[in-house]
């Protein structure tokens, strides 16, 4: 590997770790196996290997999800160590993702000390607002957080490649064992996943999906539209519907909305830390809005630290949240009263949607979507399998957009609407039946498509 692609492949597991500069969709998009597989891939000249090693990782990882600071493997890692494997040490994708799974216990060490180091930020902008400084949210949200993850992200991946690179010389003779681990790692995580769903016909399903996938192997695309058009019947489109009259009467405009929306969508969880949470995303997103209502320096940063504590809920399910929090220190400013009790507001509505939200986009939503485009790429359509990816960070584009601006225009409502559209989500009630049939076609291609090789 040459330097230009060691540089590459660290800008990409930073952009992965990080979700600034992705409107929050590079969690589910590019921190996903199948995709930074794709984009490592791409930088090393071998975008299909790149996707297949991805889309076998992606199976180990099926039900990763990470809430309240939580991580229990570096999926995305995991991905960009197997499909470098595959592509230049010439490894079966089965064989580099057994040799690619210790490494994403790496990527633990990240997100454990970033969330402790992060606090420090939060302390700092703290003391600086104490000592009467006018701290910039943006420099302790923003750069500082952000310049702290590229150098732990770039010395850990660095770090990961060296050890591949270091153990190379040792696995050539290890072919059949590192296949035989690979596969039995994908069955095991697959059927735990399986076993979790805690019903008999859910393994029914996911058994009989692996019987008739390998006696008539029926071509993948047609199993997504299928699936998709499914998916599209059972959606309750209240929960990505721009039901909000536009007023721009009173001193915000849909302009100053939209700035203060796109700053959390990427900045949410640019200072994530255990201390406050995403309580300096809040106040981040809340600078431009506090500069438009107050023309006082000293009330500016008095409004942002107000909203510098303790805040944590689901980024996109939970938008109506800031939404209602700018309105509300708008009609304050507006009848001239005191702003003190909004904050009280905020933290009583943010637990409704963390956990609901969480079970919504992470649980359901994300394995759908990315289980179909691993289907795709198992039955060797990656091109095709973009698709389902962009869906899905569409779907969390909208969701989050709406939700913020429903949540100006229309109120606390909208976020009592959200929370019982995702209660009552017929997507959520099916999810299991789906993705149980997906998870097993996935593994029976996977078997059709490898078991040559090891006969071989």
């Amino acid at each position: 590997m040459s330097f230009s692609e060691y540089f590459l492949i660290s800008i990409l597991y930073f952009w992965g770790s990080s979700t600034a500069m992705s409107f929050g969709v590079g969690y589910f998009t590019v921190y996903r196996p199948v995709i930074s597989g794709l984009l490592t891939g791409l930088i090393l000249g071998d975008m299909s290997t790149g996707m297949a090693a991805g889309a076998v990782v992606n199976l180990v990882y099926m039900n990763f999800v990470s809430t309240g600071g939580s991580l229990k493997g570096d999926q995305m890692l995991t991905a960009i160590i197997s499909a470098v494997a595959a592509i230049t040490l010439k490894l079966n994708i089965i064989e580099s993702a057994a040799i690619a799974y210790p490494f994403g216990l790496l990527g633990i060490l990240i997100w454990k000390y970033r969330l402790n180091i992060n606090s420090i930020f939060a302390r700092k902008f703290e003391k600086e607002y104490e000592k009467g400084n006018n701290p910039e949210i943006n420099l302790y949200n923003g750069f500082l957080p952000q310049l702290l993850l590229y150098i732990m992200s770039t010395a850990v991946i660095i770090t990961a490649l060296f050890i591949m690179n270091l153990i190379a010389a040792y696995l050539a003779g290890l072919s059949k064992i590192l296949f035989i681990i690979g596969f039995a790692l994908v069955i095991y995580t697959s059927c735990s996943l399986i076993l979790k769903l805690k019903d008999k016909k859910f393994i029914l399903i996911f058994t009989g999906a692996i019987i008739v996938t390998l006696f008539f192997n029926i071509p993948s695309y047609l199993i997504v539209i299928v699936s998709l058009l499914f998916l599209f019947l059972c959606s309750d489109r209240n929960l990505i519907k721009s039901d909000y009259e536009v007023c721009d009467t009173k001193i915000l405009n849909k302009t100053d909305l939209v700035y203060s929306w796109a700053i959390w969508a990427n900045y949410s969880h640019s200072c994530y830390s255990f201390e406050r949470m995403q309580g300096l995303a809040f106040a981040h997103s809340m600078k431009n809005i506090f500069k438009r209502l107050y023309s006082s320096k000293d009330d500016i940063i008095k409004g942002i630290h107000r909203h510098s504590d303790f805040f944590n809920t689901e980024p996109n399910i939970g938008t109506p949240i800031i939404g209602y929090i700018i309105s509300q220190e708008e009609q304050a400013v507006l009848n001239k009263e005191a702003s003190s009790d909004i904050g009280f507001v905020k933290k009583g509505m943010m637990g409704i949607a963390a956990g609901l939200g969480d079970s919504f986009t992470q649980v359901v939503l994300t394995p759908l979507f990315i289980s179909l485009s691993v289907v795709l790429c198992t039955d060797g359509y990656y091109f095709l399998a973009v698709i389902p990816v962009l869906i899905l960070a569409s779907l969390i584009l909208i969701i989050s957009y709406t939700g913020f601006m429903k949540g100006y225009y229309r109120g606390r409502e909208s976020l009592i609407e959200r929370v019982s559209i995702v209660k009552n989500s017929k997507v959520k009630l099916y999810f299991p039946y789906v993705f149980s049939g997906i998870l097993g076609i996935s593994l029976g291609k996977l078997i059709l498509s490898n078991y040559m090789y090891f006969l071989r």
